[in-house]
């Protein structure tokens, strides 16, 4: 594979320039992910999670490995999707911290900025929890991103610090096609909360090759609410890991809206080590063309007496493919644990594909676990009814699907977040997140 040949030649040959700005820990780290990147390689269609993906397309051509941190103020995307939000505002290119201040430290303690930077100013903080999730991962684009990240976003909230809102764009600019690897390490200490409205945005020119790495540390008794909204060009592929440990009284909601480009793949590992924890993840998917989303979730009860929840809906148009992977696993002790799983499917067409593989595995007896997944075409019964109102069969379509993404719109916890994000949906399902001024899904926001 061409792509992984550059990629083991370009480390080989640069290993002391790509690790110099890192401490021992951190090197030690790459210099272990990159040994087992050589012997995995990229991802084949042998690999059991990956027979549904085929990368061949991307891993045949030649993708730009590194990039030096540029700074550019007329490319900050001050906000993500609520203009008029009171909210901390981040921007990442291309993987860099892009700010007028690398790393700040706010009235209430909380630290936020470049994690290049935290790694250079809090040593000791990071190495406590840096890699402590991802490095139990095989998955050989963490191996990766872990060799060769060079900057993301580092977030440490304080004890009992709450209503923090973070919105974060991270945009995919680079002038040649580019590989991108991003690590994002966030902290939130006892009794508290952090909101963090995310959208990946990218440029309309060239192809990139992008992972994005979470480690999300949810102490005792706090909270995380992660909205995200991915929305590439149809040339790239994007690869989002999230790995979360949550411990006892901590809550994790996370909402996915991935809306556009050639290839979006989220994984998402979150570890329960506590009693009376919470965890809710929710999903909407909308692929056309020949475009192709997937969602591979593994939620761990290690521990009894907690809740898991996970609701993913997508749409599937003209050749567009889907894999789901959902497997809740439930451990020997974990008792009184309730784990549900959903994933429903619609497609527009018979050339679109969706593959559904919800697993369930459990080892204690005294737990209420379900799943299930569903996958159909649009109910012409109900088309009919709604056509007898004079309403166009395009028309009457798009309500349908309207309502099948609903209730995973309805999930939403911010309540400044509900209209933007109908309206994206409302502009998706009418073809390329353009407006069409007859159509019957008005938007809230006229451009």
């Amino acid at each position: 594979m061409k792509l992984q040949e550059n990629i083991i030649s370009h480390i080989s040959q640069n290993q002391e320039q790509l690790w110099q700005n890192f401490p021992d820990f951190v090197v030690a780290d790459k210099q272990g992910a990159f040994q087992k990147f050589q012997q995995k390689g990229l991802p084949t269609l042998k690999d059991e999670k990956w027979q549904k993906t085929n990368l061949k397309e991307f891993v045949n051509r030649y993708y730009h490995p590194g990039f030096n941190k540029v700074i550019d103020q007329n490319n900050l995307i001050d906000t993500c999707l609520v203009p008029d939000l009171e909210t901390y505002n981040v921007n990442l290119i291309n993987g860099f911290f892009v700010g007028h201040n690398d790393l700040e430290v706010l009235n209430n303690g909380i630290i936020i900025g470049s994690l290049q930077e935290a790694i250079t100013r809090h040593p000791d903080l990071v190495k406590t929890y840096f890699n402590r999730l991802v490095k139990k991962s095989d998955n050989p684009l963490n191996l990766l991103n872990t060799t060769l990240f060079a900057d993301g976003l580092f977030v440490y909230v304080p004890k009992n610090v709450k209503n923090f809102r973070l919105q974060l764009t991270h945009k995919l600019d680079a002038k040649v096609d580019a590989l991108i690897n991003v690590r994002n390490l966030i902290i939130v200490e006892e009794h508290a909360q952090i909101d963090i409205i995310q959208c990946d945005d990218s440029n309309m020119h060239r192809s990139h090759f992008a992972s994005f790495v979470s480690e999300v540390f949810i102490k005792e008794k706090s909270r995380i609410n992660w909205y995200k909204y991915q929305n590439i060009n149809n040339i790239s592929a994007l690869f989002s890991n999230s790995f979360y440990q949550i411990e006892t009284g901590g809550q994790l909601y996370t909402n996915f809206f991935e809306l556009n480009g050639k290839l979006l793949r989220n994984e998402q590992h979150a570890d329960i080590t506590g009693t009376n924890v919470k965890v809710d993840l929710y999903g909407l998917y909308l692929s056309d063309k020949k475009q192709q989303t997937d969602n591979v979730i593994f939620v761990s009860h290690s521990t009894g007496e907690s809740y898991s929840n996970q609701k993913f809906k997508g749409i599937l148009d003209d050749s567009a493919k889907g894999f789901f992977n959902g497997q809740i696993l439930v451990k020997k002790d974990a008792q009184q644990t309730n784990a549900y799983q959903k994933n429903d499917n619609i497609l527009l067409t018979d050339k679109a594909r969706i593959s559904s593989q919800p697993f369930l595995e459990i080892y204690a007896d005294d737990v209420s676990c379900s799943h299930g997944s569903t996958t159909g075409q649009i109910d012409e019964e109900a088309l009919f009814y709604i056509r007898q109102r004079g309403i166009s069969k395009r028309d009457a379509q798009l309500l349908q699907l309207y309502a099948f993404a609903g209730e995973i719109i309805d999930t939403i916890k911010l309540n400044e977040l509900i209209e933007p994000t109908k309206d994206l949906i409302k502009k998706r399902l009418n073809g390329e997140l353009d407006i069409c001024e007859d159509c019957i899904l008005q938007c809230a926001v006229k451009p």
